[in-house]
């Protein structure tokens, strides 16, 4: 395929004005406005050296925004083409024994929105044709040439080659389906290894991130910075660390959602949710009140414990989320039998699709069962055939099963051969799933990383931080006059310990939050499901962090005035 000549923008759909008017010029007055306001404050008020460069950075970071925006367009455009791959290829095909036209099929996927990004690409194509009087061919290797996707330019290519070769769409497209499938394995692997890659760079900038946070804690002891400006420098640190990794997380991964879109109908699980997440936020209100009142006059609780235990409550929601999508799992498992014996039988009998329907309700297929038999019986009425559909998607909570039951049931409306169209939807639908599998194994282990580096990011804080406490209090303690200590050590008032021990719990509940976000943006399932993984990372921080801050004080506490004197002695202060 030759791409020579075609700019970025083409490839992003991006109008040189446009951009230049919507994008370019508003984002370098934005930046020239900032620039000029940091000077100015910073003439007028006195700001430290490093809030400066922070503040100067943000019009930096607006105008290369500006400037690789075309690419970001560009790139999110490809990402959602490769994702919507196999619901084109597979609504191509069973489309393609319809007898309509090849223009009335390019038109009708074109107008279809469930395929996203490849409808607005095809919009191009049923243009040519008909604007320009093109050959389908021709008008196929034009948008080849222009989309920033190589696995549909490559298909393009192939299908313009197939047309002007005189192929048989059908047969051509049916054995096309290896193909792209295959192509899009390739694409949803090549992610998921990427994810791989990833959790060995998660794993090095949370080490890193950790270090210099340890650093912080201890820096002030030595060259006497405030501790309050350092503690937020550390904060500033793992949120912008945090936040990117969610976002390259986002960006990266395939759209491969796991629940249904809403489609205005009462959803009995989403319901459930929200219940969930009424009692869940009506008992962390509870226990904060209980804690507040009873359990701190009474007890001793470290304050990270107490964090958690108020956070406890929202484990209730993330469970019943992750028990939905498990259901919404073995709804999926279920699908492809439930569809290859509705074709099949559909081929075989020649029988209405109610009376197929009615005589396949008495067999089982695991968890799709009852859905099936309230699809049959909303059929049966013959009120809204349509809306009889969509409660059965609403039904199944799922969006392979939504995407793949519209297409079964349009592909019927407009003349499609059922056994064909059965047996490619089943086959494509098993291959998706299957690689559903994959990205949980993946996900899977990238939790663990996870549990295990919010574990050691804890202990190293609460070591760190204990290790300031100690040595603090043994130079405070000790009667040693000021000129001996000079400036080699800098005693932290307890107010600043105080403070100090607020960013950890600041620090707890972010990394706890964003880590549980880049979990559930990874894996595709519902975002309240991050309440689950919030909760317990919640705990293995404060477990991290007591456990770090308990084996720092007693070794800090053995021999704390000779271990003073040692120290003083080898630096030099003290004969």
């Amino acid at each position: 395929m030759a791409e020579e000549g075609i700019s970025i923008f083409t490839k992003a759909d991006l109008d040189m004005g446009t951009y230049l008017r919507k994008v370019l010029l508003p984002y370098m007055a934005i930046s020239a406005v900032l620039f000029l306001a940091v000077g100015v404050i910073g003439r007028i008020f006195y700001l430290p050296s490093a809030l400066k460069v922070l503040m100067f950075l943000i019009p930096v970071v607006l105008l290369v925004y500006a400037a690789v925006y075309p690419y970001i367009i560009a790139d999110t455009k490809k990402i959602s083409i490769n994702s919507k791959m196999p619901y084109f290829i597979t609504y191509f095909a069973v489309l393609s024994t319809s007898e309509m036209k090849r223009s009335d099929l390019i038109k009708i996927l074109s107008s279809d929105p469930k395929l996203g990004a490849i409808a607005s690409e095809l919009k191009k194509v049923h243009t040519v044709v008909n604007r320009l009087h093109l050959s389908m061919p021709e008008a196929l290797r034009f948008l080849a040439r222009r989309t920033p996707s190589i696995m549909f330019a490559d298909f393009l290519d192939r299908l313009a080659y197939s047309l002007d070769s005189g192929v048989d769409l059908k047969e051509y497209l049916f054995q096309e389906q290896q193909t792209v499938m295959d192509d899009y394995q390739t694409f949803y692997e090549g992610a998921l290894y990427d994810l791989d890659i990833f959790k060995e760079i998660y794993e090095s900038i949370i080490i890193s991130v950790v270090f210099i946070a340890a650093f912080v804690i201890i820096g002030p002891l030595i060259t006497g910075m405030d501790i309050g400006k350092m503690g937020l420098y550390s904060v500033a640190m793992t949120l912008a660390a945090e936040v990117g990794i969610l976002l390259v997380v986002k960006f990266r991964m395939p759209e491969d959602p796991l629940w249904a879109e809403n489609r205005g109908i009462d959803d009995v699980r989403r319901k459930r949710i929200v219940r969930a997440a009424v009692y869940s936020g009506m008992g962390v209100v509870i226990v904060a009140l209980l804690y507040f009142t009873v359990i701190r006059v009474r007890f001793d609780i470290p304050e990270p414990f107490a964090l958690a235990l108020i956070l406890t409550p929202l484990f209730y929601l993330g469970h019943v989320v992750n028990s939905e999508e498990k259901k919404i799992f073995r709804k999926d498992e279920n699908f492809p039998a439930f569809i290859r014996s509705l074709s099949s039988s559909l081929a075989a009998s020649g029988a209405s699709l109610v009376l197929v329907l009615k005589y396949l309700s008495a067999h089982d297929f695991g968890s799709l069962t009852e859905d099936i038999r309230a699809l049959y019986r909303r059929l049966a009425i013959r009120v809204d055939r349509d809306r009889a559909w969509d409660f059965f998607i609403t039904g199944t909570g799922s969006w392979l099963i939504g995407i793949f039951s519209e297409i079964f049931r349009e592909s019927l409306r407009m003349g499609a051969e059922p056994d064909y169209v059965g047996l490619i939807i089943s086959r494509n639908f098993e291959r998706l799933v299957r690689l559903r599998r994959k990205r949980q194994q993946s996900i899977a282990s990238f939790v663990g990383i996870i549990y295990g580096l919010t574990g050691a990011f804890a202990f190293s804080l609460a070591a760190s931080f204990q290790v300031a406490v100690s040595i603090s209090q043994m130079f405070a303690q000790m009667q040693i006059p000021t000129e001996y200590i000079g400036d080699i050590i800098h005693v932290i008032p307890p107010s600043g310990m105080r403070f100090l021990l607020y960013i950890m719990l600041v620090l707890m509940v972010m990394h706890s939050l964003l880590s549980s976000l880049v979990i559930k943006l990874a894996d595709g399932g519902h975002i309240l499901g991050t309440a689950r993984y919030f909760v317990i990372m919640s705990w293995i921080f404060a477990v991290g962090m007591y456990l770090g801050q308990t084996l720092m004080e007693r070794m800090m506490g053995m021999g704390g005035g000779e271990t003073a004197q040692v120290f003083l002695h080898l630096m030099g202060v003290i004969p």
